[in-house]
């Protein structure tokens, strides 16, 4: 039985030579197996071993002799024993989640402080082959894809699974062989749930109604399809790499055009990794969800948007599609402040600045002032045209600008339209403006209305500071 262990951890590089490990026991056959074996394995890897016990509290006396023999256990181990005790019923009606979520998720949560705390690389869970097996038929019921196919991951992160080639029966022989006596969890023995409803129904039935060991049947099944099923999502990962247009804390944003180069199998990774990325999990994301993403990327209509479970918000702008989180929006306030010429003026709403000077036009053509990078943030303009009275604020209804080199005068959101930006971005553009003719959006262009001629006689510098003190 170890050997079989130490075999999985070292087919999927499982543990390292003195890690620090933090074991999550139950008290069950499983966790007392697992932690008994690792700690037998101390002397092959130099390992350091921490136990986790968390008390949820949802079967009165039982769970409290639980945690008695969880500590008689680790004690006669001499390994570092943390016990927590959580409400999980309470949790769980509060959250509005079931009770294996609640639980689950305070776990993983006491797993991962305990790591922090003591400085462990990795956290070991006892999950076995029937767990995987029940997982894999959980998801065909629910309906899944080659991902779900597969089970439960060896290692995802630093959470490791070393127990998931051993079967239930054997793990339950070595406690008996070894003299463990684990606790047994009664509850387990009830059909209420989807998981013991597979546990104690469903795999007896198909193995006694087609004379299978369904166990090993679907645990072949999981371990074919892994291969296929890690090729795939490693080409899927370049895929999502090559599309991203630009990553910001909650937000992701996808070339369109891109994207759609690549198969739909490879499509559909990506929009679930984007949503990865930016959740941190795909909980509550099914395929119905991903199709609508589809459909949003493949609809001719801009300015779209839609709303996914856990808060997710999608986004189609000029072939670009934004996948985020949904915080509420936070609207730019109307800023407006009279430019100092000559001197400095704060933008506090955007934490940045304007600065202006006025030179006489020297000798230097005029192809040379308008020919300047448009883009840059700093612009040179005709000051006796504008004089006194502009302002730096943000866009208002009646803006008008005329771009340089543009033959007319258009309305401010024909431009914006124009030069694809996006709806959320331009109450945040700062503008320089004459009443309500724009003078220069900042950023992009100038108004040819007010851009330096042969007859110009002083020259306005503007100089735009972001709030990374950037001026180009």
């Amino acid at each position: 039985m170890i050997e079989r262990v130490s075999n999985t951890i070292k087919k999927y590089n499982l543990i390292e030579n003195g890690d620090k490990i933090v074991v999550g026991i139950s008290g069950g056959p499983d966790s007392v197996c697992l932690l008994h074996i690792l700690h037998r394995l101390i002397p092959e890897y130099g390992l350091k071993l921490y136990a986790l016990h968390v008390n949820h509290m949802l079967r009165g006396e039982d769970a409290d002799l639980d945690e008695l023999f969880v500590k008689e256990f680790c004690k006669s181990l001499g390994v570092p024993l943390r016990i927590i005790a959580r409400d999980i019923n309470k949790i769980s009606k509060s959250s509005g989640v079931s009770i294996e979520e609640a639980g689950r998720d305070i776990r993983y949560r006491a797993f991962e402080q305990y790591a922090a705390d003591v400085g462990a690389s990795k956290i070991a869970v006892a999950h076995n082959k029937n767990d995987l097996v029940e997982t894999v038929l959980m998801n065909i019921i629910r309906g899944t894809g080659l991902e779900g196919l597969t089970g439960i991951d060896y290692m995802r992160g630093r959470i490791i699974r070393p127990l998931l080639d051993i079967d239930r029966k054997d793990i339950e022989e070595y406690c008996r062989q070894n003299n463990l006596s684990p606790r047994i969890d009664l509850s387990n023995l009830e059909n209420k749930y989807t998981r013991n409803k597979v546990r104690l129904d469903l795999i007896p039935y198909i193995t006694r109604m087609f004379d299978v060991d369904v166990v090993e049947s679907v645990y072949r099944l999981a371990a074919l399809l892994k291969d296929d099923n890690d090729l795939i999502e490693k080409l899927a990962l370049e895929t999502y790499t090559s599309c991203v247009a630009s990553r910001q804390p909650d937000t992701v944003s996808l070339d369109i055009a891109q994207l759609k180069k690549n198969h739909v199998s490879l499509v559909k990774r990506v929009l679930r990794n984007a949503i990865k990325d930016v959740k941190g999990n795909i909980k509550g994301i099914e395929s119905k969800h991903i199709d609508m993403l589809i459909d949003l990327m493949e609809s001719g209509r801009t300015g779209i948007e839609i709303h996914l479970p856990g808060r997710i918000r999608a986004a189609k702008s000029y072939g670009i599609l934004r996948i985020g989180l949904d915080a509420k929006k936070i609207k730019t306030p109307l800023f407006e402040a009279e430019i100092n010429v000559p001197g400095i003026t704060m933008v506090p709403v955007l934490n940045a600045s304007i600065e202006a000077s006025v030179v006489e036009k020297k000798l230097i053509s005029i192809e040379q002032y308008n020919n300047l990078r448009y883009n840059s943030l700093v612009q040179f303009f005709d000051y006796d045209k504008l004089n006194t009275g502009i302002y730096v604020r943000n866009r208002r209804n009646g803006d008008i600008f005329k771009p340089l080199k543009s033959n007319g005068t258009k309305k401010l959101k024909e431009y914006f339209i124009d030069n694809k930006i996006p709806c959320e971005k331009r109450d945040e553009i700062p503008l320089v403006a004459k009443e309500n003719e724009i003078v220069w959006v900042i950023g992009y262009k100038i108004s040819d209305k007010f851009k330096v001629t042969e007859n110009t006689k002083s020259v306005l510098i503007l100089k735009y500071t972001g709030n990374n003190g950037s001026t180009v």
